[in-house]
């Protein structure tokens, strides 16, 4: 085999590559995990005022003002995606 023998191996390699559709974003998905977000919200600030350690009680609230910021984030999100198909 040559030096650059391989070189037409890679080319056909990136040829097909290249011509890879992305797949469509997919709202459910983005709805789903939303939706998860904000019963992680639900269920940790639940969980915030059935604990009886305080230690315990800011951990749950922490993990309940995470999940509501994502679950904006991905609220955000959704709304460019819209802003931008219009």
């Amino acid at each position: 085999m040559t030096r650059y023998g391989h070189a037409g191996a890679v080319a056909r390699l990136l040829e097909g590559y290249h011509r890879a559709h992305m797949p469509e974003p997919d709202d459910t998905r983005s709805f789903a995990l939303k939706e998860l977000q904000a019963q992680r919200v639900d269920g940790e600030r639940q969980a915030a005022q059935e604990s009886e350690q305080p230690a315990e009680a800011r951990a749950h609230e922490r993990r309940a003002e995470k999940a509501a910021y994502l679950r904006d984030r991905l609220a955000e999100a959704e709304q460019a995606d819209r802003d931008d198909d219009a």
